[in-house]
């Protein structure tokens, strides 16, 4: 093949990536990468597009789908599986109840998985389970930043969860592709030759990037001409890449792992880094991936068979049911509503289902029928879930265009006086109520209350809490409540100067009353 045509079909592939996004910015509610998917899907079947007659754009599409998972990997928050400390009103931490949610969610994928089977949907029930159990962080993250809750208690959890889904599904997959390749072997020990692999340079990086003369010559050698980040990113993923498919483990692995590296030891100020890699990820290979993957789409096997379209909103009925479920579980600590919101949202899928897809095909483990039909129901959950979760999920306080201003102390005349003049003010004003009596003199003057037992719940739509009560060691019970429940803005009232430092450690913000 002359190389005017591997050129060629790399400038069709560029030239959609620039004009996708372009066409279709007016539906906000589109992703670009379904536009990407779409777009490749109608240049092969116009006859525009052929990836299999460019090897160039098979590099380019590999390399895509490297840097796919890199990125995935990259939006992990590894320390946050083991910052979540177990809160004393639930019986098990954060990390293991999303743990006992995504091995619910795979016991219920297998069973929805086998049900299609035996209604003669031609898949693989292991590839079809964790793709069920699978979420699209990628998509996530971004509905949580723009409502505003990342950090709030729902959105702690669902972030978590993402985390949770997309890790093990991406370790679980791998053994079993290496499983189906090798069978019970020695091969099947160079995934774990992989991950203690990760474990030992991460243990190894961490000390060594926070060294303050790495530091400093880091930074220095991270101007425009050299930008040695963003070179030893680059350096990372690709060892990972050669060393995943020299022992015979699929690439993405590979690449979630180095995603992850580079997530752990990039400093809190190196945003700018993240920033570079996506640019130079969703600026050029990945849209690739996704054009080339929407160009090899076997929509005509789709349609060949009327059943096959049957299958689309069974699959989708049983994904909702799927993630639903579990995520109730999620009840006492975020509420009815919230968790129903954050099982529609968990079942947004996307990078890795389609990689699933892709890799299945290749290895004659799903039909091209079958992995159209997993790639057409991953674009219908990345339009319609952020959409339904949108709709379910309450607004916070803040969405809602007010503040809640909390108040502890009921008993000290400050506290009165104060929640009289923020009331004068404007500001919706809440009592934490420690007894009935209490709470009875609150609603006698005019105001809402909160059980002291509540804090935790009401976290997410609180602005300010106000402690002032006349007891150091109470206050700072209910100091360390808002930090647990992660109250933006506390402020407590120290009645002895020897007690400052404990509350300062909190992060709360004191005036001394001695």
């Amino acid at each position: 093949m002359s190389h005017s045509n591997e050129f060629s079909s790399l400038l069709v592939v560029l030239a959609l990536a620039f004009f996708v996004p372009l066409l279709i910015s007016r539906f906000k509610a589109l992703p670009v990468v379904v536009g990407e998917i779409i777009a490749g899907l109608l240049f092969a079947q116009f006859g525009l597009l052929d990836p299999a007659e460019s090897n160039t754009l098979a590099l380019f599409s590999n390399i895509g789908l490297a840097f796919l998972m890199f990125l995935a990997g990259l939006e992990m928050d590894i320390p946050a599986l083991f910052k979540n400390g177990k809160d004393k009103s639930q019986k098990l931490s954060l990390p293991a109840t999303i743990l006992i949610i995504y091995i619910i969610t795979l016991l219920l994928g297998a069973g929805g998985s086998f049900l299609l089977t035996q209604w003669g949907m031609s898949a693989n029930i292991i590839l079809l389970t964790l793709i069920f159990g699978a979420t699209s962080l990628g998509v996530v993250l971004p509905v949580l930043k723009n409502r505003g809750i990342l950090h709030t208690n729902s959105g702690q959890a669902i972030f978590l969860g993402s985390t949770v889904d997309d890790l093990f599904t991406v370790i679980l997959l791998t053994v079993y592709i290496l499983f189906t390749q090798h069978g019970l072997n020695i091969q099947i020990l160079s995934f774990l030759l992989i991950l203690i692999l990760f474990l030992v340079i991460a243990r190894i990086g961490l000390q060594f990037f926070r060294l303050p003369r790495v530091v400093r010559l880091f930074d220095e050698l991270s101007h425009a001409t050299v930008q040695i980040k963003v070179r030893g990113a680059i350096v990372i993923l690709l060892i990972f890449v050669v060393l995943a498919e020299s022992l015979g483990v699929e690439l993405i692995l590979g690449a979630f792992l180095a995603g992850m590296l580079v997530s752990l030891f990039k400093s809190p100020q190196d945003d700018s880094l993240v920033h570079k890699l996506e640019a130079f990820g969703f600026g050029l290979f990945v849209p690739i991936f996704f054009i080339v993957t929407g160009a090899n789409l076997n929509i005509d096997a789709l349609i060949a068979n009327p059943q096959n379209l049957i299958f689309l909103p069974a699959i989708l009925v049983i994904s909702i049911l799927v993630k639903l479920l579990p995520a109730l579980l999620l009840k006492s600590r975020i509420g009815w509503r919230s968790s129903i919101a954050a099982g529609f949202l968990l079942n947004t899928h996307l990078s890795i289902e389609v990689a699933i897809a892709v890799i299945g095909e290749q290895l004659g483990l799903l039909s091209p029928a079958t992995s159209a039909a997993i790639i057409v129901f991953a674009i219908i959950t990345v339009i319609l879930m952020p959409l339904i979760y949108n709709l379910i999920q309450p607004k916070t306080a803040k969405e809602a265009g007010y503040l809640i201003r909390l108040i502890y102390g009921w008993e000290n005349n400050l506290a009165r006086n104060v929640a009289q003049q923020l009331k004068a003010h404007g500001d919706v004003v809440k009592i934490i109520s420690t007894n009935s009596d209490e709470t009875k003199s609150i609603l006698h003057e005019g105001f809402e209350t909160i059980p002291l037992g509540h804090i935790k719940s009401s976290g997410d739509d609180i602005d300010t809490l106000l402690i002032l009560g006349g007891d150091d060691v109470e206050n700072l019970n209910i100091g360390k409540k808002a930090h647990n429940a992660k109250i933006q803005h506390v402020i407590a009232l120290v009645n002895e100067l020897g007690n400052l430092e404990e509350f300062k450690r909190l992060g709360v913000q004191v005036f001394e009353n001695y």
